[in-house]
């Protein structure tokens, strides 16, 4: 079986030993596209100080992708990976947020160490501070 491509150009980058760069952006379709279009690793889209928008979720990323990119490049991985912050944390047992988001299609998710994690849904890739 051959090896499935790292499909996050965030942690793909950060494996390779590279500086990974991303930016925060509000959950429209103007800035997706915006960044999409970015030379950014990837963006994570602004959900836990501003409106928690599921449908504008799913709206941006339908605005980021680039067919032609993913026919070219013979990929699913997006030249932007993008990611989300939600509000709640692991102690606060909101896990469905953390589900709607993954079943959206978000590729990450940023924010505390336990926000994504017990949605139990997900693999947490986590770097030592030696790696960095």
């Amino acid at each position: 079986m051959p090896d499935i491509p790292r499909l996050n150009g965030v942690i793909k980058a950060l494996e390779e030993g590279k500086t990974a760069f991303a930016a925060f952006t509000p959950v429209d379709n103007e800035s997706a596209i915006a960044m999409a279009g970015s030379s950014l690793d990837g963006i994570a889209f602004e959900m836990e100080h501003a409106p928690l928008d599921f449908p504008g979720l799913r709206q941006a990323l339908q605005a980021m992708l680039d067919r032609r990119q993913v026919v070219e490049g013979k990929t699913l991985a997006p030249k932007v990976t993008p990611m989300v912050r939600i509000p709640p944390n692991g102690g606060e047992m909101n896990q469905w947020v953390a589900k709607q988001v993954l079943d959206i299609g978000v590729y990450g998710g940023v924010g505390s160490s336990q926000g994504l994690r017990p949605s139990g849904c997900c693999r947490r890739d986590q770097l030592h501070s030696q790696d960095l």
